[in-house]
């Protein structure tokens, strides 16, 4: 059943119910105030000269009534009441009337329980007998019966047919009424379902009230929906990407491996002795390829985010000391002098510690590939919590001042570096960069004095 339906349904049963128990009500509180008022003027009647008139004919008491209407004046007759038939009894319910009727025994119960109005209905005649006590209780009119048509009963037609022609307008109201209130919810049920389809309409329902508030509540969980399923396809995108860079970027240095170990097979094959030198360059290819799978889980990271995901209070002495051990056995390798450099007072400041740590370990690492033997690499952290600096200096061969504005470009490497590292990927500096800003930190690059290259993490405060 749909909701208009059912609400005129259910006003329509709640006024019918409500009239039907009204009409009960009123029936009962016109026969209460009728059988009052009988009462009252049967006394009055005795007692305005009915008594002696009664007690002086017991017998015949009251008139008949067709002698009454012989002495009807002449003329069309009067619209008066329904009469009632009037008889009289003793104190011990005894009619000196023979046409009188055998006193009732209902009524007879109500006046010995001490009553002095005792009254009784007959659905089935629709007649109402009343018995009234006198004030007195000696002679034979201590006690008068009524006989009258009593009201038409509660539950009949009388009655009844109002209560339903009341409920039959309820009803036609009520479908009525309820049309704006069913065309909103069928407003808000279409646009509810088009939520998750390629339709990007809000949800909206006009007014102030409940159903406009539930309006509201689902544009709000659309909206949140909306964001989630654009955060699911941001981090899909970027897995993809991740793979398909993994997969595209590992195969050179994989490659460039396979080779120097194939190489090294088959010198021992031949029974050439190898010395130290002979395993420089495929340790050097799994630095670059451990290196290299670090910077593409970075990237990834940040292209996840927009801004940092969290900040969490930073060690600035402990991340340097912790970098410059992590390369130091490459430096040694390579015959670099790898050095640090640290205030005695901590430095912290806020951020993401696995972004700075990838972001100085690619500039350090850079240093360091890119230095000659028996070079020399510093990092150097100075300043206060409120201005700091974090400088990596180096005297290698640098970079090209025409290439410092775009070195920081993805996928851009000088002119030294293609020429010493052919197969990198151009994503050490890039990264760095991009950690930097997201941190509010200004990244810089300058000569170093002497000859090679300083770069610079700066905190201005």
């Amino acid at each position: 059943m749909k909701l208009r339906a059912r609400l005129a349904v259910t006003l329509g049963l709640a006024a019918i119910s409500l009239l039907v128990l009204l009409g009960w009500g009123q029936s009962r509180w016109q026969s209460r105030i009728r059988v009052d008022a009988l009462a009252e003027a049967a006394v009055h009647r005795m007692e305005s000269g009915g008594r002696e008139r009664c007690e002086a004919n017991p017998e015949r008491w009251p008139r008949d009534r067709d002698a009454r209407r012989r002495r009807r004046p002449p003329g069309p007759p009067e619209r008066t009441l329904p009469r009632h038939r009037v008889f009289a009894y003793d104190a011990n319910l005894i009619s000196a009337n023979p046409d009188s009727p055998a006193f009732p025994p209902d009524l007879a119960r109500q006046l010995k329980a001490g009553d002095d109005v005792a009254t009784q209905r007959s659905p089935k005649r629709r007649r109402t007998e009343i018995a009234v006590r006198m004030p007195w209780n000696e002679g034979p009119c201590a006690v008068l019966l009524m006989r009258s048509k009593g009201p038409p009963p509660w539950f009949s037609a009388a009655v009844l047919m109002p209560a339903f022609l009341v409920a039959l307008v309820v009803i036609l109201v009520a479908l009525l009424a309820a049309g704006p209130m069913v065309r909103r919810i069928r407003q808000l049920t279409d646009s509810v379902r088009r939520i998750g389809s390629d339709s990007e309409e809000p949800v909206h329902v006009e007014g102030n009230d409940e159903i406009a508030e539930l309006g509201a509540a689902f544009e709000q969980s659309r909206r949140t929906i909306e964001a989630q399923l654009a955060s699911l396809r941001e981090r899909e995108a970027a897995l993809r990407n991740y793979i398909a860079n993994t997969t595209h970027d590992v195969m050179l240095p994989l490659s460039v491996l396979q080779g120097h170990l194939a190489s090294l097979q088959q010198r021992i094959e031949a029974g050439d002795t190898l010395d130290a030198k002979a395993f420089v360059p495929s340790l050097e290819e799994s630095q670059y390829l451990g290196s290299l799978l670090h910077n593409l889980n970075a990237v990834a990271r940040l292209e996840a985010h927009e801004g940092l995901s969290h900040r969490d209070p930073i060690d600035l002495n402990r991340l340097v000391e912790r970098v410059v051990d992590r390369h130091q056995p490459i430096a040694k390798r390579k015959q670099i002098s790898l050095d640090l450099a640290v205030p005695e007072t901590t430095i912290e400041f806020p951020g993401d510690l696995t972004l700075l740590e990838q972001a100085l370990g690619n500039i350090v690492q850079n240093a360091i590939r890119y230095n000659r033997a028996d070079g020399h690499v510093a990092v150097i952290l100075e300043g206060s919590a409120n201005q700091w600096a974090l400088r990596v200096v180096d005297d290698g061969p640098g970079i090209a001042p025409a290439d410092r504005e775009r070195v920081v470009e993805p996928s851009f490497r000088g002119s030294e570096a293609r020429t010493r590292h052919p197969h990198g990927m151009g994503l050490g500096l890039h990264i760095a960069s991009d950690v930097a800003d997201r941190h509010g930190l200004r990244l810089a690059l300058r000569d170093t004095h002497g000859g090679g290259l300083t770069v610079e993490l700066i905190h201005a405060g």
